[in-house]
């Protein structure tokens, strides 16, 4: 069985209610995808200005985004040492407008990114084709396991 400490900081835009929905949705998707023994996560749930900061700081980009993940190294050696896999950092504004803009619900939108933030720490990417249509079926996997909807179906 994995055991994974997930430390989580967030401004105060995010509410109880959705800190623990992020927390359960990381538990959920790390023990369906992982079988390493003792795991950390650190997330920031934040808003627009300083995921913007982190943006462009980090991959120069000079625009908010949804959600950032920071993989980390742990080289530890000792047997009881837990492996950091990194960081994630969703901004609320850009969940709140992206799920508004397509008419999706904020919970599961924000389900999705907390998926595709722990992806991108495991070690998936979408930078191709191939390796998209790999991490969004692991993605939509998780997701109808939860009883969320596959957020890649357009709506008719």
């Amino acid at each position: 069985m994995s055991n994974i400490l997930i430390d989580i900081s967030a401004s105060d835009e995010w509410n109880k209610k959705e800190i623990s929905l992020v927390r359960k949705i990381l538990l959920f998707s790390f023990k369906s995808l992982s079988n390493k023994k003792l795991t950390e996560i650190s997330v920031r749930l934040t808003g627009d200005e300083e995921i913007q900061m982190l943006n462009k700081q980090f991959r120069d980009k000079n625009s908010p985004t949804n959600v950032l993940s920071f993989c980390s190294l742990n080289n530890s050696s000792h047997p009881d040492a837990s492996d950091i896999l990194g960081d994630i950092v969703i901004s609320k504004d850009t969940v709140l407008r992206e799920a508004n803009e397509s008419s999706k619900n904020f919970e599961q939108h924000l389900s999705h990114l907390g998926i595709h933030g722990l992806l991108h720490l495991l070690g998936y990417s979408h930078d191709k084709e191939k390796e998209a249509l790999i991490m969004e079926g692991i993605e939509v996997e998780i997701l109808n396991d939860l009883g969320i909807p596959n957020p890649y179906e357009v709506k008719k």
